[in-house]
């Protein structure tokens, strides 16, 4: 069986053997930050660094002990997958510095995107009202167009909007999912999915046999946020999800917009909170690009 020989290598090897588990490539980078210890100890030593979880790890190990990293790089090679590790010269530096970054990035499409300087991560409801609608189109065309990649969820609602607007006008988006490559969820947004693929760049930290699970979005939301320098709530509820990722934002030290609603709006209470507790409030496209001095 072909072992790894680089760094890039073992990180993928034990990345797609453990579905992906940042804290189990924490716990082994820390022992050994080159990762060659793991193939070449015994199961007994191994199982010593997971005292709380030693079934799951002995099911890694063996499974490690199967797979031939040069069969796993032709298996995704043959399904058009790409990857990076956090070693890659690609992977994007700004999400590096997160205190969680993810290990490896699994990819389809332009991977050009992720080397942009500057980008804008947008999020919001999963059902738009029609002013949240009108003014995403009003206040990001101008935006898209010039050239500015756009960060979102593909999650219905206003992820899929602000990815279709991308697509409209000839701009640059990235998609990233909370799930493997090889699903779409909801599944009725698999042909826009084909169209990022194709055409835009769609990234995940989940090995692409991992299927969608509820706790996997919270954690994908650190990475939407990362990517980029500020994130734009439009329209959210007091408790939306959109908030888990306008808190990442903060807590990576970037910058959150968010778009003003009525105040008796229920869909608009998140974002006008936001504003009153600091965050810049969006009226036109010019108090985006401002910050971004375009």
């Amino acid at each position: 069986m072909n072992l790894p020989t680089t760094l890039d290598e073992r990180l993928l090897h034990l990345h797609y053997s453990s579905s992906g588990s940042f804290k189990f490539l924490q716990t082994c980078m820390q022992v050994d930050p080159t990762l060659e210890w793991i193939y070449h100890t015994d199961k007994q030593y191994f199982l010593k660094f997971f005292p709380k979880s030693s079934k799951r790890a002995s099911e890694i190990f063996d499974t490690l002990k199967k797979i031939d990293i040069s069969f796993l790089k032709y298996e995704l090679a043959k399904k058009n997958i790409g990857y990076i590790s956090i070693v890659h010269p690609c992977y994007p530096s700004l999400l590096s510095t997160i205190y969680d970054p993810p290990w490896l990035l699994y990819y389809r499409g332009n991977l050009h995107l992720l080397s942009y300087p500057n980008k804008l991560s947008v999020v919001g409801t999963r059902h738009p009202s029609d002013y949240a609608k009108d003014s995403l189109n009003t206040i990001l065309v101008d935006v898209v167009q010039t050239g500015l990649p756009i960060v979102s969820g593909m999650a219905i609602g206003i992820d899929s909007l602000a990815h279709e607007l991308c697509l409209r006008a000839d701009g640059n988006t990235i998609a990233v999912l909370g799930y493997g490559l090889d699903y779409t969820y909801p599944k009725n947004l698999s042909i826009f999915k084909e169209n990022l693929e194709k055409n835009q760049l769609i990234i995940t930290e989940y090995p692409p046999y991992v299927q969608p699970n509820r706790w996997q979005f919270p954690e994908r939301n650190r990475i939407i946020s990362g990517l980029s320098q500020a994130t734009f709530v439009i329209e959210a509820k007091e408790k939306s999800g959109s908030l888990i990722t306008s808190d990442s934002a903060l807590s990576q030290n970037r910058d959150v917009f968010a778009l003003p609603g009525r105040i008796i709006d229920m869909h608009s209470k998140g974002t006008n909170r936001l504003i009153q507790e600091g965050a810049k409030m969006i009226l036109h496209a010019s108090d985006i690009l401002e910050e971004y001095s375009l």
